[in-house]
């Protein structure tokens, strides 16, 4: 890593010109970075929430949340769904593994709940909400004003709520607590029928006629010019005058209907101080700055509230708070930063150094921004807690260099490779500990769940502090040393009695690290090592009372209270009250304003108490209500005092019913701020039964606040159960006749329209009653496809019966005519044979009579008798010819009549064809006839649960539990207990979860986060010190820094929550960085040919400066934040500090007390083990060669005696087998056991810590009593 730095200072201009261009771009993403409360969190969950007024409880959970549950338990990776069924509402809630596809699942929910919208009644409605930050709202504001309600709602709604939603990043403005208007079309039976209306086709007829239709362009002498066809419906009567077509032709729709607009009276009503108001919700979008969001709402605000005569109270706001935090943050930052310098300063006594040091923590900072924006994280709470926290930490490496580079530079002026040489004998150290401090936070990556969400964006920020921090300590720090330390006169370092030294005055001389050994102990150092040496000289009184301090840490650890987030600062409390006269059902409501009047008015009596907020529900007849009050603090007062007052002043109000007090937090209140106790079971009773002694048990348990049962009693309600078979034969189910009932008791949405600018919903009802259960029997229902199928075939089958009938009719008539033709012949043939034979009587009579011809007598006669005659002839004619004639009319009549006859059967054939026709389309127009709900359903009032909760399909009663302010760990055991000693009816079992789950799934995953930053951290330092033996000696001590932790919690008061876990991880990291660079210090200057005792002792002196430099500079850079003194995220940063500083405390004691001990045990105890085996191969080598062997003195017990003999010119001795598995050195260095070096007796070069020769300064003269104190005759010693 020093080669950055020999680069750094070569191209020194190029740094300084990075350094500013770092300053400029941190100084713009400073202002780039997106505000917001805490990070973008998208947990694993999500919220279906579905809506279908006048459902009773169970009526809901039957109709709505079973087939809800069905379908999302049946979307790939689905854990669990659980459900809350209430009148008219449903909210489930969906779970699955982090290891699922979030993006992917949500687009499964979501098309699940599309499917199930169509399935419900009319009027229902089912929303979807993600896990995720993102849902929750910028701001949340109460508007009330002294004028006209109605009046200032519909302002509101046409002014303020299109100003807002055009802010820039604002999503969607919803107002809430408004009295919506509607136009309703009121039907009359009577005319209904007397016009002979379908009524379903109002809805398309509405859709046809609802505006213009556009069609096409036409063109003109001014240009083209937009077609449109139709005008739309702008006002009641237009929709009067709306043509309905009907069998007998277009009617209006006032002819069969009255059209009015009427207000339907708001669900809630909202009250600000005393007064009715309106509730106003800003929602941003994805990735928008709410703190830009805050302004511009307000600004708009500010321009509209005098013109409406308005009142705005914000009651939720995130702008303020993250303003407030980052300023607090801020102010604490620089408390932190000036301690660090002061401290700096007092160890130092050099502006110049103090100032290089210091400059590493803005440029390390303003590098983290960058990072940060250049990653997309935000500015938040918990990265502003990080960037808080690591100013304390990211000068050590700066400290370290630079204190290292002032005590080495001698008394001339400084030089590159001075200054080069002094990073090199720390680059190593210090990035080893910045690197097993940046380990440890790897592990959180893989922690899911809340912890892993919010957590995550804290780890990402401090390592890239500390990683720039390292950076600027190999760069820019050496540069600026360079620049402000080269021409300052330094002081001459005294040396030891004895010490040859580098030469005085010499400017190029540098000294290695054993002439280091010999510098004169400072102010310092004399203070603090005879203690040191005490301890080491006692290791195992030392050990004995490590040994009691682990056990006092492991009793501390079962005194400290536990929560799981802490409190970010209460700023409002809650109040529930289920009022006296709402226990036995819905009071009325002007009965319910008046009992709240008194409450708020004491409530606002309370000091610290700003504002009021009450929420009154408005239920329906037999549904129970519950009225909540918002009390909004004072800025800066205490929360738990307020809390106490509010608390005592419930119960000095008995008639109120009952009152519980919740605190709000506007932060943790997102995790979730209670303990779930779930109760599961298939018998109803049974849960009730065992929810209620439950509470009981718990109700005064040690650590808890308040139990809150989400079962309070039974609640009446009318239920409508159907005859199965008969209401399937006629084509209903459960789902129809539901929206049966609720169209006409609740009216059915059929259409939009918009009066002055606002649309509103077209609703068609039936003239209503008090719908008791004899009168909701008598609704009829709609007719079914298979009422009007079978109503077609009665009347089909009608048809057909008739048709048989009459043919049958018809051939009866037709053989009855053919025997009256066929008896008529009959007897006119016997006529004509009558009249036959009377005719050939007389023709035989006549031809038997003689003919005796008369002779005329005269001429006269003749000529008369010729007369006659011919006369006679002539009448014969005649007669013949009248005859013929009489024929011929006969003949004609008869055919007349036939024709006419012809005619007649026709017209009368056709007009049986064309009723016949008409019967039959008759037929298959018919619908069925509609029947009273009493058909097929039975109508009775009962008495239910107001909820019905349901966990993977079973039933499922919740007890809250809310535990005592850093009391969570208190209000488990009360839990346990209280499930222990109670015997719960059979078939009911519990779970726990809530909070409680929260915090067990957390504590275990940084538990095991913690144990795999532990193995990185090892990892990091076998690969410093290419050995097990020093990273396990290090280890050792990690247990230890907890024991500072936790006595800090202890005294402090402060619980153990995920905060001062996240500080327990960081300590892991943080407590192996100074002895990591003692230990390479006391490493370097064995391998320099310092004796054990001699390197311990030396290196532990002069490392005690930066060690403490770096602690002190941490702990004071975190004393602001522990004290909380501006308060800004204070539930993160406050234990997280006390954590780190407390830990910090008893590492860097540990450091220099058990670090010391133990390595020289470890250490001690290996060189005589190679003391005593190199003793063994010389006497065994002597008896071989038949020679005496050598006394064990001459081999000594030190290293200069033991492991020299066995270590060859410019090698290291070997040391265990397990060390020299890891020795990466080339064989060829490690050189043969056997072999032994003696030291030179005149000057010597001194060495660094990679076993190459020292190349930077002159040879130096050999010291006087550089020899093994232990044995002064030694000759030898081992070099590298």
């Amino acid at each position: 890593m020093f080669l950055l730095t020999r680069a750094s200072l070569k191209n020194r201009l190029i740094v300084g010109l990075i350094t500013i261009a770092i300053a400029i771009v941190g100084l713009f993403s400073m202002g780039a970075l997106k505000q917001e409360l805490m990070p973008s969190m998208q947990m694993p969950v999500a919220y279906v929430s579905a809506q279908s007024p006048g459902l009773a409880p169970e009526e809901m959970s039957h109709t709505v949340t079973e087939p809800a549950e069905q379908a999302l338990r049946a979307i790939p990776g689905v854990k669990k769904v659980s459900s809350s069924t209430r009148s008219g509402n449903a909210e489930l809630t969906v779970e699955w593994p982090t290891s699922v596809d979030d993006d992917e699942t949500m687009r499964a929910i979501r098309g699940a709940s599309d499917t199930l919208k169509r399935t419900l009644p009319a009027g229902s409605e089912v929303q979807v909400f993600s896990g995720g930050s993102e849902d929750i709202p910028a701001m949340m504001l109460s508007a009330g004003t002294s004028g006209d309600p109605t009046e200032f709602a519909d302002a509101l709604q046409a002014t303020v709520v299109p100003a807002l939603q055009s802010v820039p990043g604002v999503q969607r403005v919803e107002l809430a607590g408004r009295a919506e208007q509607r136009v309703q079309i009121a039907l009359r039976p009577g005319d209904v029928t007397k016009h002979k209306v379908e009524t379903a086709q109002l809805q398309p007829i509405l859709e046809s006629h609802g505006a213009a239709v556009p069609a096409g362009q036409a063109d003109s002498k001014d240009g083209p010019l937009s077609v449109s066809v139709g005008t739309g419906i702008t006002s009641i009567d237009d929709l009067k005058n709306l043509p309905v077509p009907t069998a007998d032709g277009a009617v209006l729709l006032s002819d069969f209907a009255d059209v009015t607009n009427e207000t339907v009276p708001a669900t809630t009503i909202s009250r600000v101080n005393g007064k009715d108001a309106l509730t106003l919700q800003v929602t941003p979008n994805r990735g928008a700055n709410v703190v830009d969001i805050s302004h511009g709402v307000h600004a708009e605000l500010d321009r509209l509230a005098p013109g409406l005569k308005a009142d705005f109270v914000p009651i939720f706001d995130q702008a303020p708070y993250i303003e407030q935090s980052i300023h607090d943050l801020s102010v604490e930052g620089a408390l932190g930063l000036l301690f660090a310098v002061l401290v700096i300063l007092a160890f130092l006594g050099s502006w110049r150094s103090t100032v290089i040091a210091a400059v590493s923590i803005p440029l390390s900072l303003l590098i983290t921004l960058v990072g940060l924006w250049w990653s997309d994280n935000t500015l938040n709470i918990l990265t502003l807690g990080a960037l808080t926290i690591a100013i304390g930490r990211v000068v050590d490496d700066s400290i370290v260099v630079i204190e290292n580079i002032s005590r080495r530079r001698g008394t001339g002026p400084l030089t590159i490779e001075a200054v080069v040489a002094s990073v090199r004998q720390v680059a190593g150290a210090i990035t080893a500990s910045t690197l097993t401090t940046v380990a440890v936070f790897l592990p959180i990556a893989f922690v899911s769940g809340i912890a892993g969400q919010l957590f995550r964006p804290f780890a990402v920020t401090v390592t890239i502090a500390l990683l720039a921090s390292l950076l600027v300590a190999l760069t820019i720090v050496p540069v600026m040393a360079f620049w402000f330390l080269r021409n300052r006169p330094a002081k001459a370092h005294a040396a030891a009695p004895g010490a040859a030294g580098v030469a005085a005055g010499d400017p190029a001389a540098i000294p290695s690290e054993l002439d280091e050994i010999h510098t004169a102990p400072d102010r310092l150092q004399r203070a603090i090592m005879p203690a040191l040496n005490t301890t080491r000289r006692h290791p195992v009184i030392t050990l004995v009372a490590s040994a009691l301090i682990l056990v006092l840490t492991f009793v501390m650890s079962s005194l400290i209270k536990q929560d799981f987030l802490g409190s970010s600062g209460a700023e409002s409390i809650r109040v529930e009250q289920t009022p006296a006269s709402a226990k036995q059902g819905a009071p009325d409501t002007k009965e319910l304003v008046e009992s709240v009047s008194p409450i708020e008015e004491s409530f606002r009596k309370i000091d610290g108490v700003r504002d009021v907020m009450t929420t009154i529900p408005l239920a329906t007849p037999g549904e129970k209500q519950t009225v909540s009050y918002e009390l909004l603090l004072d800025k800066g007062v205490d929360a738990t005092v307020v809390t106490d007052a509010v608390e005592a002043e419930t119960k000095r109000l008995p008639d109120a019913g009952e009152l519980s007090v919740l605190t709000q937090d506007s932060f943790t209140d997102a995790s979730g701020g209670g303990i779930a106790l779930n109760i599961r079971g298939s018998d109803p009773t049974a849960l009730k039964q065992a929810s209620d002694l439950l509470e009981k048990q718990l109700k005064d348990a040690p650590g808890v606040r308040s139990v809150k049962s989400d079962i309070s009693g039974d609640q009446p309600t009318m239920s409508v159960k159907l005859n199965q078979a008969k209401a399937a034969q006629l084509g209903f189910d459960q789902v129809s006749v539901a929206k049966a009932v609720q169209a006409a008791l609740e009216g059915e949405t059929i259409g939009k329209i918009t009066l002055g600018g606002q649309d509103r919903d077209i609703v068609m009802v039936t003239p209503k009653s008090a719908r008791s259960a004899s009168e909701l029997g008598e609704i009829l229902l709609p007719v079914t496809p298979q009422q009007t199928a079978a109503a077609q075939k009665a009347a089909s089958d009608r048809l057909q019966k008739k048709a048989e009938a009459e043919a049958e009719q018809a051939r009866l008539d037709a053989d009855a005519e053919i025997t009256k033709q066929l008896n008529e012949a009959a007897a006119q043939r016997a006529d004509l044979v009558n009249q036959l034979g009377q005719l050939n009587t007389q023709l035989g009579e006549l031809s038997r009579a003689p003919i005796v011809p008369e002779r005329p007598q005269s001429p006269q006669q003749q000529a008369q008798v010729d007369a006659q005659q011919q006369r006679a002839e002539q009448l014969a004619q005649l007669e013949s010819a009248i005859s013929g004639a009489q024929s011929g009319i006969e003949g004609m009549d008869e055919q007349i009549a036939a024709l006419q006859k012809s005619r007649s059967d026709q017209a009368a054939q056709f007009e049986e064809q064309q009723a016949a026709e008409k019967e039959q389309k008759a037929a298959t127009e018919v619908t069925g006839k509609a029947i009273p709900l009493r058909t097929i359903a039975t109508v009775s009032e009962e008495k239910v649960a107001p909820v019905i909760t349901r966990a993977d399909g079973e039933r499922q009663v919740t007890l809250s539990v809310t535990p005592k302010k850093g009391e969570l760990e208190a209000a488990n055991a009360a839990i346990a207990k209280a499930t222990k000693d109670t015997k719960l009816p059979a078939g009911a079992s519990f779970d726990v979860g809530g909070v409680s789950a929260e915090q067990d799934d957390a504590f275990a995953q940084l538990g095991a986060a913690m144990l795999a930053a532990i193995l990185l951290v090892m990892i990091v330092m076998v690969a410093t010190f290419r050995s097990f033996r020093g990273p396990f000696i290090l280890l050792v001590s990690i247990p230890f820094a907890a024991t500072g932790a936790l006595l800090g919690l202890l005294v402090t008061g402060t619980p153990l929550g995920l905060p001062a876990m996240i500080g327990l991880l960081m300590l892991i990291g943080i407590v192996v960085t100074n002895a990591i660079v003692l230990m390479d210090l006391v490493n370097r200057l064995r391998a320099a040919g310092a004796p054990l005792a001699e390197a311990v002792e030396h290196g532990t002196r002069l490392r005690l400066r930066p060690i403490l430099m770096t602690a002190a500079a941490t702990i004071f850079a975190l004393i602001p934040m522990s004290l909380g003194l501006t308060g800004g995220g204070v539930f993160i940063s406050k234990p997280l500090a006390i954590v780190v500083i407390g830990g910090l405390i008893s590492s860097t004691l540990l450091t220099l007390v058990l670090v010391p001990v133990l390595y020289t045990l470890v250490e001690g105890g290996r060189e005589r083990r190679l003391a005593r085996r190199a003793d063994r191969a010389e006497r065994k080598a002597a008896a071989l060669a038949g020679m005496p062997a050598p006394s064990a003195r001459s081999f000594g017990s030190s290293w200069s005696s033991g492991a020299a003999k066995l270590a060859p010119a410019g090698a290291e001795a070997p040391t265990t087998e397990l060390e020299g598995l890891f020795d990466q050195r080339d064989p060829s260095e490690r050189g043969s056991a056997s072999a032994t070096v003696t030291a030179p007796t005149g000057p010597r070069n001194a060495v660094g810590s990679g076993g190459s020769e020292r190349s930077d300064g002159p040879d130096h003269a050999a010291r006087p009593g550089a020899e093994d104190p232990e044995d002064p005759d030694e000759s030898t010693r081992p070099v590298r």
